[in-house]
């Protein structure tokens, strides 16, 4: 089967115009190959260079096999949330089936509905991260709802946690303003702490928690590190951030542990 990591560059020339147009070019597929394509589905230039690539293997009558997505942008936005909205994630699997892979893995994708929406997906989960976790007598930390419906899972992942403490988190949608409270914060207190999510944007979810506990050690676990407002104020509360490369990102922080799965 060959590959095409559309995240490294690996088995296809990407060539941006002026214009900002991308231009897709392949370089060793053949007529008649399985094809396996990695693409982080991470802005709307990569999308089209994901159609474009599905467009050029169909022009060389190769088979798409598989198509791996480690990050898949618009999968935050699975439903209508103010009046006049576009349902940002039905448009984008629109877009990805129309490249009609037999098989489609989402890593750890923020709503199930992606599932749904995504002909021939599969998800795969974030236990390789969870299991990468390494202190003693953990108190897991539960940050809201959607967070909670994979917590029974951690426990069997990884025995060094322990406990668990939910929090209460409510987001105003049309100011973003965020409300958050830890039902038992007294549970944390001088123990090692670890907070395990799918994203990590701005990180004030995270923040807002570990600002109202007093924990011996605290490690975040996200599968997708954008930490659009940097590590400075995150590096005053964690000491360990442990995330997958989805993003195909670098990261400028001494706390930050970088799992590989897709270069």
């Amino acid at each position: 089967m060959k590959t095409i990591n559309l995240n490294t560059g690996s088995g296809v020339k990407v060539t941006i115009f002026p214009d900002g147009q991308p231009h897709v070019n392949l370089q060793d597929v053949q007529e008649g190959d399985e094809v396996k394509v990695i693409c982080s589905i991470t802005d709307t230039s990569k999308l089209l260079q994901l159609l474009e690539l599905s467009d050029a293997i169909d022009n060389l009558f190769a088979r798409k096999k598989i198509l791996v997505i480690p990050y898949l942008m618009a999968a935050r936005y699975d439903r209508l949330m103010q009046h006049g909205d576009s349902i940002d994630l039905k448009v984008v699997a629109n877009l990805v089936n129309m490249c009609g892979f037999e098989k489609v893995f989402l890593f750890d994708v923020h709503s199930e509905v992606s599932l749904l929406l995504i002909k021939n997906a599969i998800g795969i989960t974030n236990e390789s991260l969870v299991k990468a976790y390494d202190k003693p007598d953990a108190v897991l930390i539960c940050p809201d709802a959607g967070a909670s419906k994979k917590v029974g899972k951690y426990f069997g992942w990884n025995s060094n946690i322990k406990e668990i403490v939910y929090c209460s988190k409510n987001r105003d949608l049309a100011t973003g303003k965020l409300t958050l409270e830890i039902l038992e914060p007294e549970q944390c207190t001088n123990k090692n702490c670890v907070i395990i999510d799918d994203i990590c944007d701005g990180g004030g979810t995270f923040l807002a928690i570990a600002e109202k506990i007093q924990p011996a050690h605290m490690t975040l676990i996200v599968t997708h590190g954008i930490f659009s407002k940097g590590f400075d104020t995150l590096q005053k509360y964690f000491q360990q951030i442990i995330v997958s490369d989805s993003l195909y990102k670098t990261y400028d922080s001494p706390i930050v542990k970088v799992l590989n799965h897709y270069q």
